[in-house]
This record gives C-alpha cells, sequence and structure tokens, in this order.
C-alpha cells in the first residue's frame, strides 16, 4: 500500500541562499543546493522524514509514492535527485523536458523568500493517456491520495477533481491542495479534505472565505484548513471550527512549510484515526513550523515535531451558525 502523492508539474529546484540580497549587485552565494521539488515532493519528504523518527510502536503508515511526470535532461536529473533521498516515484516520460525553479533565500530576511516557478512542458494527450493509466494502477494499491500543486500545460483543470471523485468512489482518503480554478473544480468533486490558504481562497471570488469554507462542509466535504501565513490557521469541521496557533520558531524560510502542514495530516490521519481533529491538527501545525525552521524544504532536526507538538494552541469553538460566546484551549479531543 501507499499514499499517492501527485507531481505533475515535477521540478528541479535551486535553492540560492545570500546573506543580504540587494538588487542589481553582485551576490556571493552562502548557500547553494539542488533537491527534487515541487509541492508534492515537499508532501512525500516530510511523510519520509516522520516514518524515519517513528518508533515500533507506532502505528504503520503507508509510504508515498509519487505520481506524475518526467522528461528531458532536467527530467534525468529529477530522478536521480529523487533517488538520493529514497522517495518512491512512478513518472510518464515526456518529449518535453522537467522545469527548474528557483528559490532565494535572504538570510538577513528569511521569511520574505522569493520564488521563481516556471511553467513546466507541454504534456502531449498520450502521455496524459499513460498518466491515467498508472494512476489507476496506483489508486488500487493507495490508502490515501494527495492532489497538490500546479498542473503543467495540457493538462486539463479538472485533473484533479477526476481523481478525487475516483478516490471517493473507492473509499480511498483524498486531500486537496491547490489554487484556482484546479481548487475549484477539485473542491466541487468533495474530497475528504482541503487545505487552502487564505489567498488562494480570496481569489476564487468575492465573499467571504469563511463562509465558502462552510459552504464546502455542507456539500461533504469532512474538514476545511485555511492557513494564513504566520497568523493562526482555521480547520471548519461538521461539528466545531479550530483556531490553531503554530509555536514561534527562528523562520530561516517558510517555503514548503505548507506542504509539511498537508503531510503531518495526512500521517496522523493514518497513524491515528481515532485520535480526533485537535490532535491531527497539532501534528500538522508542528511539522509546518519544523520546515520554517530550515533553509530547505523539510523537516528540521533542531526544532523536531516531536519537541514543537506540546507548544502548538489549537481553539475549539462552535461554528458559526451556532456560535458559543466561550473558547477553550482543547488538548484532549478533536
Amino acid at each position: 500500500m501507499s499514499i499517492a502523492i501527485t507531481s505533475l508539474n515535477s521540478a528541479v529546484e535551486r535553492l540560492l541562499a545570500v546573506e543580504s540580497h540587494r538588487p542589481g549587485s553582485v551576490h556571493r552565494l552562502a548557500r547553494s543546493d539542488t533537491f527534487a521539488g515541487g509541492k508534492g515532493v515537499n508532501v512525500a519528504r516530510v511523510l519520509s522524514q516522520l516514518a524515519a523518527g517513528s518508533h515500533e510502536t507506532d502505528t504503520p503508515v503507508p509510504a508515498p509514492l509519487l505520481l506524475g511526470f518526467s522528461g528531458g535532461p532536467t527530467g534525468r536529473l529529477f530522478e536521480d535527485l529523487l533517488g538520493a533521498e529514497d522517495l518512491a516515484s512512478s513518472l510518464v516520460p515526456t518529449a518535453g523536458a522537467t522545469r527548474v525553479c528557483e528559490v532565494l533565500v535572504d538570510l538577513s530576511d528569511p521569511a520574505g523568500a522569493t520564488v521563481y516557478n516556471a511553467n513546466g512542458p507541454m504534456v502531449e494527450k498520450p502521455e496524459l493517456d499513460a498518466l491515467g493509466d498508472l494512476f489507476v494502477q496506483v489508486l488500487a494499491r493507495s490508502e490515501a491520495l494527495v492532489c497538490t500543486g500546479s498542473i503543467p500545460p495540457g493538462v486539463p483543470a479538472d485533473a484533479y477533481a477526476r481523481w478525487i471523485a475516483q478516490a471517493r468512489r473507492e473509499g480511498v482518503l483524498s486531500v486537496l491542495d491547490a489554487h484556482g480554478e484546479v481548487l475549484a473544480l477539485g473542491a466541487a468533486a468533495l474530497p475528504d479534505i482541503v487545505k487552502v490558504n487564505r489567498e488562494e481562497l480570496m481569489s476564487l471570488g468575492s465573499g467571504d472565505p469563511e463562509t465558502r469554507a462552510l459552504d464546502w462542509l455542507d456539500a461533504g466535504i469532512r474538514c476545511v484548513i485555511v492557513t494564513d501565513g504566520d497568523r493562526p490557521a482555521h480547520a471548519f469541521t461538521a461539528d466545531a471550527e479550530y483556531e490553531v496557533r503554530a509555536p514561534d520558531v527562528p523562520v530561516r524560510s517558510a517555503v514548503g512549510s505548507g506542504d509539511a502542514f498537508c503531510a503531518g495530516l495526512v500521517r496522523s490521519l493514518l497513524g491515528v484515526p481515532t485520535a480526533g481533529w485537535a490532535t491531527h491538527l497539532r501534528i500538522a501545525a508542528a511539522c509546518g513550523a519544523s520546515n520554517a525552521a530550515g533553509v530547505t524544504a523539510g523537516l528540521t532536526g533542531s526544532h523536531s515535531p516531536a519537541a514543537l507538538m506540546s507548544r502548538v494552541t489549537v481553539r475549539e469553538s462552535a461554528l458559526r451558525s451556532t456560535r458559543r460566546s466561550d473558547t477553550r484551549t482543547d488538548d484532549t479531543r478533536g
């Protein structure tokens, strides 16, 4: 069994770190690294790190499996980089080359990292059809599906929606983290969980973002999680709303923190399914904070999720329509 994770717009990611970014100037790099990148890879990396740090008494959780495309010399490099991290993948070769993206981290202002994302290669219909056939095989042996990240040219905007609908029919847990039309169509297919940042939610149109989240709940989505940068996240379920405040950590780069949050959530949902939303969200927030404490995407040993969990605050209240006047810190139930 596996956790299927989309990597439709695979990327080779170049991390460039400078002591202080001065536009128009020549810089000497303080750090330069090359990784397999993209939101799906970030999720898979954190899931693998969590598995490596688990104990024999923990409930086993399936390993992540990246599903997507790879092409050209940069595609071969992408696959080599995945192999170097022991990240499993099942990829369809494309005529177009895998994209290269850059992340520029100003060490004097690490929270303001600059990201340059390429569009990705055009995917041809035979390549898309091959991915569809591959998806059917992968889903049959998956316990969860995570649809995350952008899609390359040639992939229809409803690709995630169709996959989520199939996962729903087969009783496979599904999580959506996307933006724009892909988010709107994917949410309409009713995944179990939608994780979205506030800016992406507001981009779907006018109106109160909280109202949209509640509308998704009414339609049948189990949980809608709205992150908001360094401000508290809010999670909406059929029974309650949760405010999730992550612990303060020395931020070195926030890039990938949302993906780490997603990975922690999936790990908790599969590993301790009866723990309740407060626990699931606490684990997720601890993973996001751990990621922010490092320059590269992934968990940071000096600020591990296990060490941070007790510092995550989860406050529960009634949903807006039946909101209680009191809220309380909830450390025992979800």
